[in-house]
């Protein structure tokens, strides 16, 4: 019986790509009735994995960030501003130079992450396929592996994203991703390509250390995507020990504060947290100063 698209991508990778092999490729590709998976070759199924994640990154990314551009860029109050505080100082060409950018970079990391998707299919990490039957098991399936798998990120994410500052590694990789320093929903994903494989390596090294159910892995990658978009538009909640939005704006105003991806522990303990409420365009000085009435301070 075939199974509707959103069912086939909730199976996880696995389960995706055998729904595109058997509904698309074979049958529209090659015209083939029969489906057997067994005698996929190995570049075959790189290709249709690095079609999908690319596919998937491009929905999710012009989707979105138009929407969240049009909401907090585009549209402005009574006094002529945007919620995100940004007013195009950068040059009228950033947005357009991000998303180019942004295109090749999916592509080519799409391209560079199939790989260790292809591991997954080949059933060489820890992630497993059915459901608990304790409620042990349901906890960690719900709560335990979810927050580990944000922790041993977290910190992996906070060292290596540091390591693309230092003098060696930033210039050839990492500068580019700070061209600009008032960011938008855009420059999520507008990295050089192997900058941007490096930052994503812990989320799959995970399953190779930790067990997780495939959907949460799954989920868990897509999520990540979100918050990937959501950190870099400027607008954000005051939520205690989330690196939000406005700490990563600090991180591209400042270059050496707030490194780590969803939590501000590492940047506490390694002497690098800034607090953006003390910075424009987030403190009260430049809140008040949004109306013409104080200065602004920048960090």
């Amino acid at each position: 019986m075939e199974v509707p698209t959103v069912i086939g991508l909730g199976l996880g990778f696995d389960g995706t790509s055998n729904w595109i092999n058997k509904y698309l490729v074979d049958r529209y590709l090659f015209g083939l009735d029969e489906f057997r998976p067994e005698a996929y070759g190995i570049m075959r199924k790189f290709l249709v994995l690095w079609t999908f994640l690319t596919i998937f990154t491009f929905l999710l990314y012009f989707s979105l960030c138009p929407l969240v551009y049009y909401l907090l860029y585009t549209r402005r109050d009574a006094h002529g501003k945007n919620f995100a505080s940004w007013d195009r100082k950068e040059g009228k060409d950033q947005v357009i130079n991000e998303i180019k950018l942004s295109v090749f970079s999916i592509i080519v990391m799409a391209g560079m992450t199939a790989p260790f998707e292809l591991l997954v299919e080949a059933g060489l990490t820890k992630i497993y396929w059915d459901l608990p039957t304790t409620a042990l098991g349901w906890f960690y399936l719900t709560v335990g592996s979810p927050l580990m798998f944000l922790l041993f990120s977290d910190t992996c994410v906070y060292w290596i994203h540091r390591a693309l500052h230092h003098r060696l590694l930033y210039a050839p990789i990492h500068k580019l991703h700070h061209k600009y320093k008032e960011t938008t929903p855009f420059s999520s994903y507008a990295f050089h390509p192997l900058d941007g494989w490096l930052q994503g390596c812990p989320y799959h090294i995970f399953v190779f250390i930790f067990p997780m159910h495939h959907i949460s892995y799954f989920c868990a990658l897509a999520i990540v995507g979100l918050w990937t978009i959501n950190i870099h538009d400027r607008t954000t909640y005051r939520i205690p020990f989330i690196n939000g939005a406005a700490h990563h704006t600090i991180h591209h105003t400042g270059f050496t504060y707030n490194y780590g991806q969803y939590f501000v522990f590492w940047d506490i303990f390694g002497a690098t947290f800034k607090d953006p409420y003390s910075c424009a365009p987030y403190s009260q000085e430049s809140r008040a100063g949004k109306n013409g009435s104080r200065e602004t301070k920048s960090c």
